[in-house]
């Protein structure tokens, strides 16, 4: 009902524009037949049928104007439409049309939830680590932060044990190397926000030590707890038992939510939560949030429980990605624009090396000269949209880089945004792929190759080869490297593109 209603949008935009031709005029009328139907069969099961349609009189008289058209009761009017004056009808149709548009766009982003918060814990321990201690952690976490967040929120807050994991060592670890198996669990539990506490070293995609990194994205943290027993000398000196480790801890998740709420790091002011943090000796309390920053999460609080979509299938998941994208769009800009999606390739040695190699191979060959300079423009530039979108769908797929990763009944908000991102990076770097392999093409084709050369070439009957036909050229090379770089070289490191785009640097 949604694409039908976005449907129904157009072609009335279309019909005020320039008019519709029979075929649009038949796709009208049976979209609003359907339309007609579904009122039909929701007056049907409605069990307060008056209260039903005095709550959709619009609707219902969206339902009634298309039928001036078949009467024709209005054919008078079109002489006005011809001199760009709108009609009463148009006007009613305008309303009406829009109407439908928002109401189907409300009811396909699903119902709001209850306005509540579900934390997971997800304890992701070393080899030789004991995960009850972790676990006994995480629950004094819940209970030192819990009053806090509901004082903040004026919300419910709900913490739950979701998994215990045992890794294979205790090398320093990524945060986007939890980030599966969070996601996965965000989708069954189903949790509003994951907590993954392990006890291995954390590292930032700037490869430094932090005591947490956060996700406003995905809604994901990842809390190290041997920062906070080590010292400035890396020994052993503090107890994780202790109260002082735990408030400090439990500071720092205060502080990791308040991110992923959307609260920003305060280098000024009064706030203690929001500084960048650091590890307070000797402390006897737990900091409260600012009068301005509880404020702010009051007036979020109706958004921070996710919307869910359960069991969809490809068309309504594709439509919850874009409908969750509008919804979000400051969290789905931001994580773009901080990790220059467009000079990934530069960190991809197997991806440019398989888009660059063929490359060179294919600029010193008189048939690719020839295929090259007798393209049309508008052949070459569709070629390279094709082969951009090929490459980047056949990267976040093959890398399996959508979250969850595994199959899943449910699928957040959040998980839906940062899947937009994911796409959206991966799709700026085979654009940035695309640029470098087009810019080293047409450097060889300018400087390398002599002009009397190319065009004495016998399959070539060009006079002339002129810098648009380099362009044209290095262009069309440019879609062959880019497909050859996602077929054989693929993202060595699908890691990366997680940690880049979804993951602060900085706790």
């Amino acid at each position: 009902m949604f694409i039908l209603a976005i449907l129904w949008l157009s072609l009335f935009i279309v019909e005020l524009l320039r008019g519709i031709s029979s075929t649009e005029e038949i796709i009208i009328y049976c979209i609003w037949a359907v339309f007609i139907l579904e009122f039909l069969l929701k007056f049907f099961l409605a069990p307060r049928k008056k209260d039903f349609l005095k709550n959709n009189v619009i609707t219902l008289v969206a339902l009634i104007i298309p039928a001036f058209r078949v009467l024709r009761i209005f054919y008078a009017f079109r002489v006005l439409s011809s001199v760009r004056i709108i009609t009463s009808t148009n006007i009613i149709r305008a309303l009406t049309s829009g109407k439908r548009f928002f109401t189907s766009l409300k009811e396909a982003q699903g119902p709001q939830p209850t306005p509540e918060m579900n934390v997971g814990f997800l304890i992701a321990t070393g080899k030789d680590s004991n995960a009850d201690q972790i676990e006994k952690l995480a629950k004094q976490i819940a209970n030192l932060s819990k009053e806090k967040l509901v004082t903040a929120t004026s919300i419910p807050w709900y913490f739950d044990m979701a998994d215990k994991v045992k890794l294979d060592n205790d090398n320093p670890r990524s945060a986007s190397d939890f980030l599966d198996r969070a996601s996965l669990k965000m989708a069954e539990g189903p949790y509003d926000m994951v907590c993954v506490i392990t006890d291995v070293p954390l590292m930032s995609s700037r490869n430094t030590i932090q005591e947490g990194l956060s996700s406003e994205v995905t809604r994901a943290m990842v809390i190290s707890t041997k920062e906070f027993i080590n010292t400035k000398r890396r020994k052993n000196s503090r107890k994780l038992d202790s109260l002082e480790v735990q408030m400090n801890i439990a500071k720092l998740f205060l502080h990791l939510t308040g991110h992923i709420l959307g609260l920003k790091h305060r280098t000024a002011g009064n706030s203690k939560i929001m500084r960048v943090f650091s590890y307070v000796e000797n402390t006897g309390e737990i900091p409260s949030f600012t009068a301005a920053e509880k404020e702010y999460l009051k007036k979020y609080s109706g958004k921070m429980p996710d919307r869910e979509l359960k069991n969809g299938n490809f068309v309504e998941t594709f439509i919850f990605h874009i409908l969750m994208t509008f919804r979000h769009p400051g969290k789905f800009f931001k994580p773009l624009l901080r990790n220059w999606a467009v000079l990934l390739p530069l960190s991809l040695p197997n991806l440019a090396t398989a888009a660059v190699a063929p490359a060179l191979i294919l600029i010193f060959t008189a048939e690719i000269w020839d295929v090259g300079l007798g393209m049309a423009n508008g052949t070459a530039a569709f070629f390279a949209i094709i082969s951009i979108m090929f490459a980047s769908f056949y990267l976040v797929r093959v890398q399996n880089l959508f979250l969850p990763m595994k199959e899943k009944r449910i699928l957040t908000e959040h998980l839906a945004v940062a899947n937009s991102v994911i796409y959206v990076s991966v799709f700026l770097a085979c654009i940035g792929l695309f640029v470098m392999v087009g810019g080293l093409m047409m450097i060889i084709a300018i400087y390398v190759f002599p002009a009397d050369l190319i065009t004495t070439w016998p399959t070539l009957n060009k006079p002339e080869v002129t810098l648009a036909d380099k362009i044209r050229l290095a262009v069309f090379i440019s879609t062959v490297g880019v497909t050859t770089g996602a077929l054989a070289g693929g993202l060595e490191n699908k890691t990366l593109i997680q940690e880049l785009t979804l993951f602060k640097n900085k706790t």
